[in-house]
């Protein structure tokens, strides 16, 4: 297991550089720049700017010290627009809000859809199975962006029950990790009852069962771990889509996260913002992928060789 952990470090952190640097020379692609607005900068203003932020230097000069600075300390640098405030600063006021309900909805879509999931399985062409069948498609065609108004008009406008926005406790968690969860929960529902289905049919079940052992326990001891294996392969794919989804979630609910950072340097053309959250964002679907190769191979050892 430590070799094959090994081999997977080897392949994640080459990503990661070239991620920073592909990230880099795509910022430094886009047209315009970060000083450039509809009134147009004095040159010699202009020309101080860029000094100021080493601008000037050769590509492959702010290619390196960028990257050394973000390897060896984590350091995004100054914000190109906030003057006062830099990345680390922006990011370390948003990002714990978006970690903590992206947290969240991943707990929430894993326990409820495998749940929701066995239950079909084991009650299979029943009530319960066409209920949880239903409920699933019926939230898998439901994106973030369109559960996210509906949640907080009957929820908020109509029955007052739940804050539409902010982020002050944990009534307000509760929206914004329901509009984010629901549709990932329900394609691990139909990925589990699927697997747990195949799973139910093979001859160490029957064997298990034959040997009258309990039905819970030839479920959670003998039929859950081997059903479990493609919804592990999907739960990476899901943690990205819930990390870019919280970009929607953050506008519509106001939380402050992240996500709202992200969407404002866009649109002030604030690179080193946008940046750092790309390279944030990145290494933690790389990390989260490599955590998830290391349980699929915990489960299957086969995967190790």
């Amino acid at each position: 297991m430590l070799t094959y952990t090994l081999k997977r470090l080897a392949v994640a952190i080459p990503t990661l550089l070239l991620l920073i640097v592909v990230s880099f020379l795509l910022m430094h692609a886009a047209p315009g720049g970060p000083f450039t607005a509809e009134r147009e900068l004095p040159p010699q203003v202009l020309a101080n700017l860029n000094a100021k932020y080493g601008l000037d230097d050769p590509l492959w000069k702010q290619i390196l010290t960028y990257v050394w600075n973000v390897v060896t300390g984590f350091d995004f640098g100054p914000s190109f627009i906030y003057k006062d405030r830099t990345v680390n600063e922006i990011i370390a006021q948003g990002f714990p809000v978006t970690l903590t309900y992206g947290l969240l909805s991943f707990a929430v879509a894993v326990v409820v859809g495998v749940s929701l999931g066995i239950a079909a399985a084991v009650r299979h062409n029943s009530a319960l199975d066409y209920a949880a069948v239903g409920v699933s498609i019926g939230a898998q065609v439901l994106p973030n962006f369109v559960m996210a108004p509906i949640l907080v008009l009957v929820f908020t406008l109509w029955l007052g029950w739940l804050p539409g926005g902010g982020w002050q406790g944990p009534e307000y968690w509760i929206l914004p990790v329901v509009a984010l969860s629901t549709s990932f929960m329900a394609s691990i529902a139909r990925i589990t009852r699927s697997s747990m289905l195949e799973v139910l049919t093979q001859n160490h079940i029957r064997t298990a069962r034959a040997k009258g052992l309990p039905e819970h326990r030839v479920i959670l001891r003998h039929a859950l771990k081997p059903a479990l294996l493609p919804v592990i392969s999907y739960l990476g794919p899901a943690f990205v889509g819930m990390i870019t989804g919280s970009v929607v979630v953050d506008i519509y609910f106001s939380t402050g996260g992240i996500g709202k950072a992200f969407v404002d340097s866009a649109l002030n053309r604030d690179y080193a913002v946008m940046m750092g959250v790309t390279i944030l964002m990145g290494a933690l679907t790389i990390f989260f992928n490599l955590v998830v190769d290391l349980a699929y191979a915990w489960i299957d050892p086969k995967i190790r060789y």
